[in-house]
């Protein structure tokens, strides 16, 4: 584990310059904090989001500020949504170069307690995993593909960045699906580091704490009274660290945020030996 101080978020934020940043969810809260600090760095910004008029005024203030950017609205839980996100940013400004996958929402609906209606038991609400989930994996996919595209050196920067949670590693009591959906995201990116490391891609999963957002509703802001949130600067800071750093070994490496002190970056866990060994080495074998 390696703590990492504010003054250190930044080190390599010059490898943003004119590189095309893609969000989704980048209309507010951590999305747009994420956005505005890469457009400091002169990246050229395609931001995605449900509600299109917001990413609309953060691509304008972009804009206004002598930047690069485009706003559109995304439903990340829509394929084709995100197709269009993606081939949008391909066709005003080349291939994407760093995708922060960030879109989510909270739980909904009430896992726990199951519903009767005309004597028959009624479907859950699905929407948290749809989106969180689902849509991260058509994220990353996606990014997958466009990163590569048009390339021609490997050394050139080119990352993902997936929006976890503290609920990745302490399950969120009042949110099943919530803490389903950051365990899964975390696993799935873990899993990605080694054969997207073959490709040159980096891959991070950034873990906040609480953050003061429109995503944080009553009962969490309940929950967490006289707690120390996470100030949005630092998970910006950290989106872009994680985005950029030039050591490849700390790819697929977790970046949380557990309170509102430094960040701490956790390597892969390290469970080796006999079986996992051989697993990993076959796993190898495959991708080569």
């Amino acid at each position: 584990m390696t703590t990492i101080l504010d003054d250190q978020l930044y080190s390599h934020s010059d490898r943003l310059a004119g590189k095309v940043v893609l969000i989704t969810g980048g209309g507010a809260g951590i999305g747009r904090e994420t956005a505005l600090q890469c457009a400091k760095f002169r990246a050229k910004l395609v931001l995605g989001d449900i509600n299109e008029s917001t990413a609309q005024s953060v691509a304008a203030q972009i804009k206004d500020d002598g930047g690069e950017a485009i706003g559109l609205r995304c439903d990340v839980t829509s394929w084709e949504d995100q197709l269009n996100l993606f081939q949008t940013a391909f066709d005003a400004f080349g291939p994407a170069d760093v995708v922060v996958a960030n879109a989510g929402i909270n739980e909904t609906g009430d896992y726990t307690t199951p519903k009767v209606k005309d004597g028959k038991l009624e479907k859950p609400t699905m929407t948290t995993i749809d989106v969180n989930l689902m849509g991260t994996a058509y994220t990353t996919h996606l990014a997958t593909h466009f990163l590569q595209l048009d390339r021609k050196q490997d050394n050139v920067l080119k990352s993902i960045v997936v929006l976890g949670s503290m609920a990745s590693w302490k399950p969120a009591a009042t949110g099943p699906m919530y803490s389903a959906t950051k365990c899964g995201v975390l696993g799935m990116t873990r899993s990605l580091a080694y054969p997207l490391e073959q490709k040159n891609i980096r891959v991070a999963v950034v873990h906040p704490f609480f953050t003061d957002t429109a995503l944080l509703d009553t009962t969490n802001r309940v929950l967490a009274a006289g707690l120390a949130f996470v100030p949005i600067e630092r998970v910006g800071g950290t989106i872009i660290l994680a985005a950029t750093d030039r050591d490849m070994s700390t790819t697929g490496a977790a970046w949380v945020l557990p309170d509102g002190g430094p960040l701490l970056r956790l390597e892969s866990e390290a469970i080796k030996g006999g079986v996992y060994d051989i697993l990993t080495n076959r796993a190898m074998q495959f991708e080569a």
